[in-house]
């Protein structure tokens, strides 16, 4: 009886030792993170790239240390009772390794040997010459991961803070677009008050922040309850869709249609959330149109240089009957919600098969598009948009050209094992500079230290292998989360699908990245937190 006092103890003890340091690192890394600066842009990256991987390094040595005082005050007053039961619950734990757990392992299984096997080791573990994506960080995430989904505990509230410092870097990207710098371009090119937003960086890396930011909000405003909660949604969700449309990347179009695709698919249980779907829309065709209104003033703003395809849509005549149809269907659906809340399951199966049909007709057009524009059909109606709609070497500012040199070296260069394992983590630009060297500085190109698809980017650096691990990665994440019962798993898991959607045309950058894993780890967590294995518990 003792000795069982003595147990419950020393496991209520460190349980809220570890807990608390779990919740002060996600807190961290959700809230605080993505504002942190030293000098200005100068060294965002390496400073970024340092706060992360140092100090999950310390909290990797902490938790151990913690694990051997447990183990030590079980022996000293549990008389080892704990340690005995140690093998059997290790061997359980390997048994119930998830999904995640074993594709995860794989991934930096495959990340390590192509590392030690890379032509520069040094470089492919560090990832100094590409974005810092190498071996070192793939372990702190590794790291974060065994961390959060064992001694972490879900709280909704963390989700809503996340929400609130996002809401900070939104605005302060707002500000950014209408030429309030705070200071941050002093000393500089003007050329990078174009190029730079908020706390983040280059905008292409501030849009991959954004698209995570609208897929968590936009479900959460779909699921949230009347009241304080819908307010507060509904007002996060209006600064997110103005900070992904003000970053002037056309990469939301990607993430925002990913979010869109999938509410209607999965989330919309009652009529209130149809209204709810047709206002989200609503609110980004006003913002689309209102941008541009304010672009044909004398009011500053990024646009005023190399303007954005997406905010000129909301200058063309079809947006404006666009918006009308929108308000028409906005407050048909919220008559129709008034009159009750409920759908019948059949229903609801009825609003999936007409969506999931929409979107394969969606899909249709889109390529049907595509293949006119790149084979001469119409050729005037895609000459506005031939950047977006027109595959060529200049395509989304020379990723064709990127993923061309890419492609070449592969079917070229590449020896069987480099396919499979890759060349080494994070190498890119030691591939581009080593064989494309002068077609890109003759040309006057500049340097590419990534391939700007961040599926492309593995394939070539960490192999097929590595691909398949990393896909895997998201795939039973995102299964373990959709399956959940837990809301707060839904609204990460549109977060991820939305990031994920993104990098079909962007980069992955520890500015972000560490927000993207740490957010995905809590929603693993939060979705089999009835089924954690922890040491400490």
């Amino acid at each position: 009886m003792e000795n069982a006092k003595s147990e419950m103890q020393i496991k209520k003890i460190f349980g809220n030792i570890t807990r608390w340091l779990m919740e002060i690192y996600v807190l961290f890394y959700l809230c605080i993170f993505p504002l942190s600066l030293r000098d200005k842009y100068y060294d965002i990256l390496t400073f970024r790239f340092a706060l992360f991987w140092k100090p999950t390094l310390a909290y990797g040595c902490i938790f151990l240390v913690l694990v051997i005082a447990y183990l030590l005050c079980d022996v000293l007053y549990n008389k080892g009772e704990i340690k005995k039961k140690l093998p059997q619950k290790l061997k359980a734990g390997i048994k119930s390794a998830s999904g995640t757990d074993i594709a995860f392992t794989f991934l930096i299984l495959i990340f390590t040997i192509s590392t030690v096997f890379a032509e520069y080791p040094y470089e492919a573990f560090w990832g100094d010459r590409g974005r810092s994506q190498g071996l070192l960080l793939w372990l702190m995430f590794y790291i974060a991961y065994i961390l959060i989904t064992r001694f972490y505990r879900y709280r909704k509230w963390h989700l809503y803070a996340f929400m609130f410092f996002s809401c900070i870097v939104c605005l302060w990207g707002i500000c950014n677009y209408f030429m309030i710098t705070f200071s941050m371009f002093e000393e500089t090119s003007d050329e990078y008050k174009y190029l730079f937003v908020s706390s983040i960086g280059n905008i292409n890396t501030y849009n991959n922040f954004t698209a995570i930011i609208y897929g968590v909000v936009a479900i959460a405003f779909m699921l949230s309850k009347k009241g304080f909660e819908y307010i507060y949604t509904f007002a996060v969700l209006i600064i997110a869709t103005l900070a992904q449309i003000m970053g002037k990347s056309d990469n939301i179009l990607l993430s925002t249609a990913a979010v869109w695709a999938l509410i209607p698919l999965l989330f919309i249980k009652n009529r209130s959330q149809i209204y709810r779907f047709f206002l989200m829309i609503l609110i980004f065709a006003g913002a689309l149109k209102g941008l541009f209104i304010i672009d044909q003033t004398d009011i500053p703003n990024m646009n005023d240089i190399n303007p954005s395809t997406l905010i000129a849509l909301g200058g063309k005549s079809f947006m404006t009957a666009v918006i009308v149809l929108l308000l028409i269907g906005t407050s048909a659906a919220f008559i129709y919600s008034c009159k009750g809340t409920e759908l019948s399951d059949k229903a609801i199966a009825c609003i999936r098969k007409g969506w999931l049909a929409l979107i394969l007709s969606g899909l249709a057009i889109v390529i049907a598009i595509l293949v006119m524009a790149n084979t001469g059909v119409y050729s005037e109606l895609w000459e506005p948009y031939s950047n977006l709609l027109i595959f060529n070497e200049s395509w989304g500012t020379f990723r064709g050209l990127i993923w061309k040199m890419g492609l070449t070296y592969w079917k070229n260069d590449a020896t069987m094992f480099a396919r499979i394992f890759g060349y080494g983590p994070d190498t890119y630009y030691i591939i581009t500079m080593d064989r494309f060297f002068d077609i890109m500085f003759q040309n006057n190109y500049g340097y590419f230290d990534s391939a700007h698809n961040e599926y492309l980017e593995y394939f070539i650096t960490v192999g097929i292998a590595g691909l398949i691990a990393y896909l895997a990665l998201l795939y039973t994440s995102l299964k373990t989360m959709l399956l959940s019962h837990e809301n707060g798993s839904w609204m990460i898991a549109a977060g991820v699908i939305a990031y994920a959607v993104q990098a079909v045309v962007n980069i992955a950058i520890p500015i972000t990245t560490p927000v993207l894993m740490v957010l995905m780890f809590v929603g693993v967590a939060a979705g089999q937190s009835s089924q954690n294995y922890s040491l400490l518990s």
